[in-house]
């Protein structure tokens, strides 16, 4: 990204917000530390200008005079001033010959002009003094130069002046080479995503592994990324075994409704054809319905209708449902329920999921066999057969839908049963998993979210 692009971006207003915020942080700091040296400086300065009166005022009142005298003649920088007038005005000693008028004589310390003590204009600013009546009714005015106390006011401020200054300069450095940092990684995003939109999907949002925000955010994108991966991965599947599993039955519906037209025959021969060809329908049509099922479960339109939901009794449903249907195929069927917490969830689809579960036991299960479901106190279900088990590899690919074994092809069905249990678990939040079991399998439904 170029330099006059980074002016528009987010991470430069934050870096100028910022900036701005600790100048005027700055600022405040900047008032607080002048004001508050600026009163230390002038209480000292006041202080030893109080110090200077209060001797003279020990001093005897015949001395009093020399004592000026001698601390005016001890400046060699002539930084005082000072003067002793009688009650008339006239002066009687110091080195300011008239009395200043504007002199107020309550003991304080005030500011004086330079111009008033005789002092030219030049010079850092006024004088700081002290005037008061003696008890004698004599009047002494003492006053010293706060050229001092100016310069290092000054020199504070061109100090505090200069660290803002450089604060400024480094929180706009920082601010431009943290704002680069996070553009680089929205870039490296921004070519991800423009990969994913231009139909890679396996690529995924860059993750440093440090934690932050951009880290947290690119985890949740790339979740989202790898379940649209698998959904379309869905899609481009079904599409695919859709026309190869329905090739058959509409080449088979197509043969016989053409057998009949050319044959003739009598009315029952069309009957059987039309029987035969009906047959063939529904069993297009049931595939359909199937794929609508597993698009409105995976969609979780069902998801606003999730009650509370007694596994127990669903599963007693369930075994006194499937057992007779087992027992008519020549196998054993047993039931292990306990007690359990409900769940919730949506009761329908849940009953369907164990049936389709169960169905397949019975169905792939040879006379003589077991089927056995079980529930457990942890919510645990389970249905377990003594058929031939899963194909080698066929663990993940179970669920895909119209996925069939070779030894399902004898059977009927159309291939979407777990692809319907999957989802109905994805649906809840479940987790749904095969556990070889030979002779045969078990499928292990876990309804433990926490």
């Amino acid at each position: 990204m170029r330099l006059s692009e980074l002016r528009g971006t987010t991470a430069f207003r934050l870096t100028l917000l910022f900036s701005l915020l600790m100048v005027g942080s700055v600022l405040l700091l900047f008032a607080f530390v002048y004001w508050q040296t600026a009163a230390l400086l002038g209480h000292r300065f006041d202080q030893q200008l109080a110090g200077e009166v209060r001797e003279i005022l020990h001093t005897p009142p015949e001395a009093q005079a020399a004592a000026l005298d001698n601390l005016i003649a001890s400046d060699p920088h002539e930084d005082w001033r000072g003067g002793l007038f009688d009650t008339s005005g006239r002066s009687i000693a110091g080195n300011i010959g008239v009395w200043p008028d504007f002199v107020v004589l309550d003991g304080e310390s005030h500011d004086i002009p330079r111009r008033a003590l005789g002092l030219g204009r030049h010079g850092h600013g006024d004088l700081r003094g002290l005037g008061l009546r003696l008890p004698d009714g004599r009047r002494l005015v003492i006053a010293r130069r706060a050229d001092e106390m100016h310069e290092m006011r000054e020199t504070l401020t061109q100090a505090l002046a200069a660290g803002l200054v450089g604060s400024l300069a480094l929180a706009l450095l920082g601010g431009v080479v943290m704002s680069f940092a996070s553009l680089r990684r929205i870039e490296g995003m921004h070519r991800a995503a423009s990969a994913i939109m231009g139909g890679d999907l396996t690529r995924r949002l860059p993750v440093t592994g440090s934690g932050d925000d951009f880290d947290k955010l690119a985890g949740i994108v790339n979740v989202m990324l790898a379940e649209i991966e698998r959904l379309v991965g869905d899609i481009k599947a079904a599409g695919d075994n859709i026309a190869h599993d329905l090739r058959t039955p509409l080449t088979r519906l197509r043969t016989r409704l053409e057998g009949a037209l050319r044959r003739g025959g009598t009315l029952d021969d069309h009957r059987a054809a039309m029987e035969d060809a009906i047959a063939d329908g529904d069993q297009i049509l049931a595939t359909f319905r199937a794929l609508l099922r597993i698009g409105e479960v995976e969609a979780g339109a069902r998801r606003a209708g999730f009650t509370q939901v007694d596994l127990v009794k669903l599963m007693h449903s369930a075994a006194e449902f499937f057992e007779p249907l087992a027992t008519e195929s020549g196998l054993t069927f047993t039931a292990d329920i306990v007690p359990a917490a409900a769940v919730r969830g949506d009761p329908d689809l849940l009953f369907e999921a164990v049936a389709n579960l169960l169905d397949n036991a019975v169905k792939f299960t040879p006379p003589g066999g077991t089927v056995k479901l079980s529930l457990d106190e942890d919510g645990e279900i389970a249905v377990a057969d003594t058929g031939p088990g899963l194909p080698e590899g066929f663990k993940t690919a179970i669920f895909q839908r119209f996925t069939r074994g070779d030894r399902a092809r004898h059977f009927p069905g159309n291939g979407l049963g777990l692809s319907l249990v999957a989802a109905v678990a994805r649906l809840h939040g479940f987790t749904l998993s095969f556990d070889e079991d030979w002779p045969g399998c078990r499928a292990v439904i876990v309804t433990k979210t926490g």
